[in-house]
């Protein structure tokens, strides 16, 4: 009868330890295992904290000039005619008049514009990057050592402005007209960033 007992008594251990103890310890052994996820993610957040402040705090410390620099360097809009306004005022520190103004819209076309006026990338990889490029061309005249002057200028120029091609075509003097040889006329090709 002890036996039985005995036996009977082992049994019932293993059954309610694989009924009750095992499913348990498993759903114990999860729970710690999430703790810990949520652990690190908390130290994560902590030293993110850590980093904002300590950025912020350095923001804090840059000159109001400076922040208006960097504001008119890479702006947070396009301010296409904000550039034009700039660029024609250097061309005309060289006396040299800017007219066939071109930029292409699709760029601010094709995107999707959320709730907050941002354009959202659509189609093209570009569309992903955090700034964006906006193409522009027009046409100056002047001598060539003033368009040297100009682009001089325009590289000093705080607003970041690539000139990704040149060309120049010499004025030829139509019938009765007179036309001075030096004054050229050129085509720029350029591209401004903003920050999205």
């Amino acid at each position: 009868m002890r036996l039985i007992f005995s036996i009977s008594f082992i049994i019932i251990s293993i059954a309610l330890f694989f009924v009750f103890t095992d499913p348990m310890y498993g759903d114990i052994r999860r729970l710690n295992t999430e703790v810990n996820t949520y652990n690190t993610a908390l130290s994560n957040s902590t030293e993110l904290q850590k980093t904002r402040d300590d950025l912020i705090e350095i923001y804090k410390n840059v000159k109001n000039e400076d922040k208006a620099n960097l504001e008119h360097f890479l702006p947070t809009t396009i301010g296409n005619i904000q550039l034009i306004l700039e660029i024609e005022k250097i061309a005309s520190l060289h006396g040299m008049p800017i007219k066939d103004i071109k930029f292409e819209t699709k760029s601010l076309e094709e995107g999707i514009v959320n709730k907050d006026n941002v354009v959202v990338a659509e189609k093209d990889p570009k569309d992903y990057l955090p700034y964006g490029v906006f193409p522009m061309e027009f046409v100056i005249e002047g001598r060539y050592d003033d368009f040297v002057d100009f682009l001089k200028d325009l590289e000093l120029n705080l607003r970041l402005v690539d000139v990704k091609s040149i060309s120049f075509l010499v004025p030829s003097a139509g019938a009765g007209e007179t036309t001075n040889p030096n004054i050229y006329s050129y085509t720029l090709k350029i591209e401004i960033y903003w920050l999205k």
